[in-house]
């Protein structure tokens, strides 16, 4: 327990809801959660850890703040930690949460030059060397040599992999191939202990800064397991510092000395991880220090959007040679259709990532839709119904194709002013009962209650599955061996036996077509409990709305704003009490 003595370390909320808050505990590095309250001095759950003090993201003083709604999960979050902080084992095969922010991204083009589109070799299914072996009968067998200069490199045999590259005609398979897990040979050698293996490949011209399936590189792998000399040999061949993994952890991140990069590494090794200990953990604490400029964990002071002196350094310019319209400022290219579209950006301040959206209602355009969520252009029309605008007739009509005010409605910034105030404003349909939710889901109970008047064998399942739910009410109760001499194993193995019998009856009336369908609808029915959970969650959750929320954002855009978007921009202002400005730029190339 904490004394008055004991440090109080102040920690950034993750996230939080009408009932509870999410940190990452300084003292075992794992989520916590607890009641809301503000201020929010709290002991650890962990042990023996200690007290710590939960900031919110608001900065009353100044008024500006660092969070944004989730509609989706009915909850504020900090999206300068919500990607770096989800719950479950970095290597798990599906990730805990996606923000729309890492689509927006990953749809971009960020550079001054074209992504190179290079097919992935196949560290082992593309090699063709073969080593023959005869066996002491005069058997032979065949096995790859490439598996054996893989072998070579784990264990640092730099001699046999120094000849292996000069002789064989896969050296080049070899430096950048990849095994089923991604890893390239040089992020294999990474986490291992010979940093001569490191300098050797990446003089043979591995790729400093390739990444396995979940994101590593070897600069991580060299991190999370202490390897100093490997860790130097990487950076001095300008391997990226900031780079994170696809559960935004950087190698900063991998190097600190916490309960999770533990725990990851007993669970890869347990004899590596156990190797050496203190001397690993001092190789980490001055690896910290070399990656010390990258800090994942560092915190930035909340800012306003970009300033009217600001929007002046900014600029787009179109190539329809390329067909990209690329924005200076910094330098990001977005691929369009036809040249003539607009690519627009919305800037909140440092503290949010920038989004960016291309007009359009096609698959391709910015910002990527949501599959669960209606597409930004419908949140336009539904925007534009609160606040009484309508859409201008287009020059021809055609171009609306068959949906009046469609051309309009997927301008760009109209989409991120939609996308604006999904993040920072709670809309009427977010506060009150989604009606048409509501009837979807009656319509399915109806389907399954009816179902049981149309087909026999569903009947039957559901009649076998309201007993089988009492017997294992009934087992449950039975089967406790802290009954004593009450215990009755006869009973219980009765219970068994019954409850067998139903799942056998069951299986078979599973192949009824009838059945298949009915099986449908309870998914279904699943489905929209689950939507109609969080929108309730959502309702209450505006309920609890911060007394601080975000105001003020800049759209920057590729062309010339029209009349209808400015019209647009006024009505949500004047509606919702915002300040959203809209400037464009565009230079010739």
């Amino acid at each position: 327990m904490s004394t008055n003595l004991s440090p109080c370390p102040k920690i950034n909320v993750i996230r939080w809801d009408s009932s509870q808050v999410t940190v990452k505990c300084p003292y075992c590095d794992e989520l916590h959660r607890h009641g809301v309250a503000n201020p929010g001095k709290r002991v650890s759950h962990c042990a023996p850890g200690g007290q710590y003090e939960f900031i919110f993201p608001i900065d009353e003083k100044s008024g500006l703040v660092g969070y944004e709604i989730d509609k989706r999960r009915a909850c504020f979050v900090n999206p300068s930690l919500q990607a770096a902080h989800t719950d479950g084992n970095p290597y798990s095969s599906e990730s805990d949460e996606c923000e729309l922010a890492d689509s927006f991204r990953s749809a971009m083009r960020i550079s001054g030059t074209e992504p190179k589109s290079a097919p992935i070799l196949d560290l082992y299914d593309d090699a063709r060397e073969v080593i023959t072996f005869t066996l002491p009968n005069g058997d032979t067998f065949e096995e790859k040599k490439i598996r054996f200069a893989v072998s070579d490199c784990i264990f640092g045999k730099l001699g046999a992999v120094s000849q292996y590259l000069e002789t064989s005609t896969e050296a080049k398979l070899f430096l950048h191939g990849k095994d089923e897990t991604g890893n390239t040979t040089l992020i294999m050698a990474a986490a291992e202990k010979s940093d001569e293996m490191v300098s050797l490949l990446l003089q043979k011209g591995a790729d400093v800064d390739a990444t396995n399936n979940n994101g590593r590189s070897a600069l991580m792998e060299a991190a999370l397991w202490g390897r100093l000399r490997s860790v130097k040999a990487l950076l001095e061949s300008n391997a990226s510092k900031s780079a994170k993994d696809r559960h935004g952890r950087s190698a900063m991140d991998l190097a600190q000395p916490t309960g999770r990069n533990e725990k990851e590494r007993y669970s890869r090794s347990s004899r590596a991880a156990a190797d050496n200990v203190p001397e690993r953990n001092s190789d980490r604490r001055h690896i910290a220090i070399l990656l010390g400029d990258s800090n994942g964990e560092k915190r930035h002071a909340y800012t306003r959007p970009l300033s009217e002196s600001e929007r002046n350094n900014y600029f787009f310019r179109k190539s329809e040679l390329e067909m990209v319209i690329t924005l200076h400022g910094p330098i990001e290219r977005y691929p369009v259709p036809q040249i003539k579209k607009t690519a627009a950006v919305l800037d909140r301040g440092d503290q949010f990532a920038r989004i960016s959206a291309t007009s359009g209602w096609g698959v391709g355009s910015l910002p990527p839709n949501d599959k669960d969520m209606p597409s930004w252009t419908e949140q336009v029309y539904y925007i534009a119904s609160i606040i009484g605008h309508r859409f201008e007739e287009p020059q021809y009509l055609s171009w609306d194709q068959g949906k009046p005010g469609q051309y309009y409605a997927c301008h760009s910034e109209k989409k991120l002013i939609a996308y604006f105030l999904d993040k920072h404003v709670f809309l009427p349909k977010d506060r009150q009962p989604d009606q048409t939710l509501e009837d979807s889901i009656l319509e399915v109970e109806t389907s399954l209650q009816e179902g049981k008047q149309l087909s026999i064998a569903w009947a039957r399942v559901c009649d076998l599955e309201e007993k089988k739910i009492d017997l294992d009410r009934q087992l449950f109760s039975a089967d406790d061996r802290l009954l004593g001499d009450s215990y009755d194993e006869q009973e219980v193995d009765r219970l068994k036996h019954k409850i067998h019998t139903i799942d056998e009856e069951l299986s078979r009336l599973e192949s009824d077509t009838f059945v298949a369908t009915m099986r449908t609808q309870q998914k279904k029915e699943s489905k929209l409990s689950k939507k109609e959970k969080a929108h309730s969650d959502l309702m209450e959750l505006s309920e609890n709305e911060p007394p601080i929320s975000l105001k003020s954002a800049v759209i920057l855009s590729s062309n010339m704003i029209c009349q209808d978007c400015d019209n647009f921009r006024k009505l949500v202002n004047d509606h919702f009490q915002l300040n959203i400005e809209m400037n464009w730029k565009l230079l010739p190339c």
